[in-house]
């Protein structure tokens, strides 16, 4: 029994460092490249590095052919300018409390392991809980919200939805793919659309109801984004996802102590016969 108590607290103190491991250090690795195809001349390219971890976001910028897009940005007509803008990262905070809490709820259960044993397999449906809020949910808090269902519109900018303003843009098309890969996920986007803050007050209208031909009047604020999005995960998470095994490696080594001891006890009764 004693040994059992020394295992479990062992066990809970490698969950603790990785539940630490988890708090310390990046959680998600983010690269973007966003190119302006059609509108702008010379193509502006928007490149961004951005890193999430427990307590904050961190993002590096860096725009190529920058003189056209900033000529675009400033020629256009914010069409909601009075709009409020919304806090992002409400959610996103919202989710890293629960994180914090479930990582927490693991290594008490753990613990709690050496008491009764159900308590470690409560220890492994949190970590399931936690490891579901970092795999989907803090993504999904990242793009804006959990329940958002409108696309991202052709725009300065990689917004979403009502964040940019659903009247900026006309006859908006947005097509995406979304792919896998062992460590993350990559996600590549192609955003169209008749940029209405190109156009005079009198034309919108006429634009919303019908897009024009080219050569036509209003042709001109057709704007063209795409780009693709590489999501890689940070080391926090990887150790986070390491802690299943260590009960595993813990069973398995304590399986294997006892054949011995069962082999070595059943070698010795026959020598002694």
């Amino acid at each position: 029994m004693r040994t059992e108590h020394l295992r479990q607290g062992v066990l809970a103190v490698a969950v603790a460092l990785l539940g630490l491991l988890l708090v310390q250090e990046v959680w998600y690795e983010v690269s973007a490249r966003g190119t302006y195809l059609e509108g702008p001349v010379r193509e502006p390219t928007l490149w961004a590095n951005y890193t999430i971890d427990s307590e904050e976001e961190k993002i590096q910028i860096e725009i190529t052919n920058a003189t056209p897009l900033f000529h675009y940005l400033n020629s256009r007509e914010n069409l909601n300018e009075n709009q409020e803008e919304e806090n992002l990262n409400s959610n996103l905070d919202a989710t890293r409390n629960l994180v914090e809490k479930g990582v927490l709820l693991t290594v008490a259960f753990f613990a709690f392991g050496s008491l009764r044993r159900w308590f470690s397999w409560l220890g492994l449906g949190m970590w399931g809980f936690t490891s579901f809020l970092l795999i989907i949910m803090v993504p999904m808090s990242l793009l804006g919200g959990y329940s958002e269902g409108t696309e991202p519109e052709a725009r300065g900018g990689l917004e979403t939805g009502k964040e940019g303003g659903e009247d900026q843009f006309a006859h908006s098309k947005f097509d995406s793919t979304l792919s896998l890969h062992s460590t993350g996920l990559e996600f590549t986007f192609d955003s169209s659309g008749y940029d209405l803050g190109l156009v005079n007050e009198s034309q919108r209208d006429a634009l919303r109801e019908k897009p024009p031909a080219d050569g036509e009047e209003g042709s001109e604020a057709f704007i063209r984004f795409g780009g693709e999005v590489s999501v890689v995960l940070g080391d926090g998470i990887i150790a986070w996802l390491v802690v299943p095994f260590i009960p595993l490696l813990f069973h398995f080594l304590g399986s294997k102590k006892e054949i011995n001891y069962e082999e070595s006890g059943h070698s010795g009764a026959e020598e002694s016969e």
